[in-house]
């Protein structure tokens, strides 16, 4: 069932044929996360992309002085990962918590890039939602900058 939400999502970018949706249930992994659950801690490698089924994660920094800095909420429908750390290999200056019990599909760093190599549409889809991640920080960063205090 959770595949089939992953499917439905791609249908509103680039559908997929019937050898991308068959690949799917190969290379991602369904995983039920406990409310207060991390996938990702700080200082460690984010490993997957996320996608979020049913619940909610939030992602945030701790600052110096041990305050949290809420980054981005992640609900349904939504993907969960840190970019810089998926992509560069490098540890992580984020956490990613469930605020809720969640079920979520996850994909490897490897996985990626396989899609994106054998199955086109794949890099065409990922590269829209990365887009999309960026838009929502933009608008995130401007709001912040232009919202009194």
């Amino acid at each position: 069932m959770s595949i089939e939400r992953l499917n439905l999502y791609f249908d509103n970018y680039f559908p997929l044929d019937s050898s991308e949706r068959d690949v799917l249930p190969t290379l991602f992994v369904e995983r039920k996360i406990k409310r207060r659950q991390f996938i990702l801690q700080q200082g460690a490698i984010c490993k997957h992309f996320t996608f979020v089924v049913s619940g909610c994660l939030r992602m945030f920094a701790i600052d110096d002085n041990g305050k949290e800095h809420n980054i981005q909420f992640i609900a349904e429908n939504d993907w969960a990962m840190d970019l810089s750390s998926f992509y560069s290999e490098k540890s992580s200056k984020l956490y990613i918590e469930a605020i809720e019990p969640c079920i979520v599909l996850q994909i490897k760093h490897d996985d990626v890039l396989y899609l994106y190599t054998h199955f086109h549409k794949f890099d065409h889809n990922f590269r829209v939602i990365i887009e999309q991640k960026f838009i929502a920080l933009q608008e995130r960063v401007l709001q912040n900058i232009s919202s009194s205090a």
